[in-house]
């Protein structure tokens, strides 16, 4: 049985995206999911976050200031009882995430998954993009 780190609430067996099994908590909603499973949540394109990218900009700033005004302690992993570390996702998305060093699980409070797939439709959408640009740069460089 693991415990959300938060509230220690018992956490709960779900079903997520690309029939994903994550824990959630029932009472703060938040996530934990094992390593390996954030990878699959981004692979899947189950929910279409297309009108959030109109107004991205605003709502990764405001996240990230809001992770960043947040003066949280550490959390211990659910799965391993070790001392989970504060992290940004990826190095570029501004979203704050907590991971532990050692069984590589993420724990997302709640919302930070969906913050997190608007960041990974965002990066497909930037490099359909920079593909097409190049190709059509090497295409005028043949005419």
């Amino acid at each position: 049985m693991m415990q959300c780190p938060i509230d220690s609430e018992e956490l709960q067996k779900i079903i997520y995206e690309a029939q994903i099994e994550v824990d959630q908590c029932p009472s703060c909603l938040g996530m934990w999911l094992d390593y390996g499973e954030l990878e699959s949540i981004q692979d899947s394109r189950e929910t279409d976050y297309s009108g959030e990218l109109q107004k991205i900009s605003n709502y990764f700033d405001k996240s990230y200031q809001l992770a960043l005004a947040k003066n949280e302690g550490t959390y211990c992993c659910p799965r391993c009882h070790n001392e989970m570390e504060k992290r940004e996702y990826g190095y570029c998305s501004r979203i704050m995430i907590d991971v532990c060093p050692s069984c590589r699980g993420v724990w997302l409070h709640r919302d930070e998954i969906k913050e997190l797939e608007i960041f990974f439709e965002k990066s497909r959408l930037e490099a359909k993009n920079i593909r097409k640009g190049f190709l059509q740069s090497l295409t005028s460089l043949f005419k």
